[in-house]
């Protein structure tokens, strides 16, 4: 069992009242007061004047006692308080509770100092006059933990709790494949004393902590186990518990074996890939157990894990308090050596955020592969010629991550064969692209260039019908010759464009939850350690700091879209002269160009919606009068 009672002790006035509540704040378990447990006759017989026998005291220390029991037992950890003055006194309170449940806590101080505390103490039924009758009661404890009453409250407290929970380890990680091993070493690396954990599947995942903990060298102090209730014991508490585990009911059902080993207080982190509508029902589900629960998107793949990920915290600010330490000591660190970690909103917001980074993710890429398509085929350049642009724009105003890792791709052979030549185009998906289109529709915001990225992966899943058809229709592909410079302009000018759309859906999501998301705390988090991480994105946050109220607002893209926004259309109409296909760069020119055209040709929509079905409209000399409509 790892539920303990801690008895604080003292005479009156030593402070145990203050101490115990702060101690069980900081523990997160609920705090019990011993002078509620005195019957009306002992409250009386103090309130006279007359000091307590023994003969007063055994139904009082008896009645703690059964109540600890009871609690340890049904409830889990508690605090409580009590004079305790004599050792049999003491005896009687841990009674029949295991000695390695009970902490004992005893407050010390001089006679002088005591009285002046009892002094300025109001409206408790001791009198000043029986205090010397407790000192001289007093029998120092020869066990547990003495602190002198002029100690700092939460100096007391700290000194407790590291005590009482020295052979603990301060987190606990469920989850050991790629990401969450990475994770792990990484927690451990920073010096934090970890605990390990792997579900056992006989004849495929045996052992696997106890063998990470070999293969690894900063896992050499982690604790590992293939048990749960263990491994939830050797966790200090109030436990804090990450979880690396698939979304969905793997995260359910990782939840509903912590569930009988877990006490009040107790903080669990999903950080895996789930839908932010799960975390929600999570942590309400939690929270009416006594129990925290936090959201958590972590960016970065396998080597951002283990060096420096981009974390995105969402859920109570408070409870993600008690657990920042560890996440910003593991988080990536930018170049002003900010960690790439904050608290990013309220129930599901860092879920949400961290979806909506995979969606800018999608677009991202598809727009690099594009580029590549066109330069390599559009164009007819070699796949050499293609990576020295690339290299070229990554010094420029694209430089990223995403683009940095496509230069080493197109230079990566096997032998005399360029391994993306032999790569199936049949790209995959794990399910967040698709839920930010989803979550947009849902919310009636347009983001057509990474939902054009997302159906571009759809599309190229159709292999066999894409050959048949290919060979129906052969219509082959015609090159043109666009500028370098123009295509540079063009990439740019899609990227901003696909972050707006992101940072604007995340907005719209933030008022319509009330999260609170704080725009600027994301341009932070993704500065460094995430999969898009750019030079863009540190000109987003510089706008954003200046009080920019979104994407295009910021005064320097401000400026390069309207320097460059021609240009850029005149290159698509070069690019689109071919047969290759370019939905997200499209995407990203349409959607400019209906944002900035202030009469649409949504009107003719209305009229086609009422004509057939009697949708009705709205006037635009009343645009928010009552709807018309028309017998056509």
């Amino acid at each position: 069992m790892n539920n303990k009672v801690y008895i604080v002790t003292g005479v009156a006035s030593s402070g145990k009242t203050t101490v115990g509540t702060a101690l069980a704040r900081r523990l997160g378990v609920p705090f019990f007061d011993g002078d509620d447990f005195h019957p009306q006759s002992n409250i009386d017989k103090m309130k006279s004047g007359k000091p307590l026998v023994d003969e007063d005291r055994w139904p009082w220390l008896e009645a703690i006692n059964e109540f600890c029991k009871n609690h340890l037992n049904e409830k889990g950890s508690l605090v409580v308080c009590s004079s305790a003055l004599k050792e049999i006194y003491r005896e009687k309170l841990e009674a029949g509770i295991p000695e390695e449940q009970v902490v004992w806590v005893h407050l010390l101080g001089d006679f002088e100092t005591i009285k002046e505390r009892m002094h300025a103490r109001k409206g408790h039924f001791m009198p000043e006059s029986l205090l010397k009758s407790q000192f001289d009661t007093q029998e120092l404890p020869m066990d547990g933990l003495k602190l002198d009453v002029k100690l700092p409250v939460d100096t007391i407290v700290d000194v407790v709790i590291n005590d009482a929970q020295k052979d603990k380890s301060e987190v606990g990680l469920i989850g050991l494949g790629v990401m969450g091993t990475s994770l792990a070493r990484n927690i451990a690396d920073k010096g934090f004393a970890l605990s390990i954990f792997n579900r056992e599947v006989p004849g495929s995942e045996e052992s696997v902590a106890q063998k990470a903990k070999e293969e690894y060298a900063e896992l050499s102090g982690a604790q590992p186990f293939n048990e749960v209730s263990s491994f939830v014991a050797s966790i200090a508490t109030p436990r804090k518990i990450i979880v690396m585990v698939n979304a969905g009911k793997a995260v359910d059902a990782v939840i509903q074996q912590l569930m009988p080993f877990l006490a009040k207080g107790d903080i669990i982190v999903d950080a895996g890939n789930s839908h932010f509508n799960d975390t929600n029902r999570r942590a309400l589900d939690l929270n009416e157990k006594s129990l925290h629960f936090l959201g958590m998107g972590v960016s970065g793949g396998e080597e951002g894990a283990l060096k420096g990920p981009s974390i995105m915290p969402g859920g109570s600010p408070e409870i993600y308090a008690r657990i920042a330490h560890i996440l910003q000591a593991i988080a990536a660190k930018n170049d002003q050596g900010e960690a790439c970690c904050e608290h990013v909103g309220q129930g599901g917001a860092g879920h949400f955020v961290k979806m909506v980074h995979n969606g800018i993710e999608y677009a991202e890429m598809q727009l690099i592969a594009e580029m590549y398509a066109y330069l390599r085929y559009g164009m007819g350049l070699e796949v050499e010629k293609v990576a020295d642009i690339f290299d070229q724009w990554q010094k420029g105003i694209n430089a990223s991550y995403l683009l940095e890792i496509s230069c080493k791709i197109l230079r990566t052979y096997k032998g005399d064969q360029l391994i993306l030549d032999t790569i199936l185009d049949s790209a995959g998906n794990k399910g967040t692209g698709s839920w930010t289109t989803i979550t947009a529709c849902e919310r009636g915001v347009p983001i057509p260039t990474i939902t054009a990225a997302l159906f571009a992966r759809y599309q190229s899943s159709f292999h066999g019908e894409r050959a048949r058809y290919s060979s129906l229709f052969r219509t082959g592909t015609s090159l043109t010759n666009t500028s370098l410079e123009s295509l540079e302009n063009l990439l740019y000018f899609s990227r901003l464009v696909n972050h707006h759309q992101g940072f604007d859906l995340i907005t719209h999501a933030s008022k319509t939850y009330n999260w609170q998301i704080n725009i600027r705390n994301l341009a932070v988090i993704w500065s460094n350690g995430c999969i898009i991480r750019s030079s863009l994105l540190k000109q987003i946050r510089q706008g954003f700091e200046a009080g920019s109220e979104d994407v295009l607002s910021n005064p320097y893209l401000h400026k390069f879209i309207v320097d460059h926004f021609e240009s850029g259309k005149l290159a698509m109409m070069q690019i689109n002269s071919g047969n290759l296909a370019y939905p997200c760069l499209n995407s990203s020119i349409d959607y400019f160009k209906y944002l900035t055209t202030r009469e649409s040709n949504a009107n003719f929509i209305q009229a086609q919606r009422d004509f057939f079905g009697a949708h009705t409209y709205k006037l635009k000399t009343d645009p928010d009068g009552a709807a018309v409509h028309t017998e056509w």
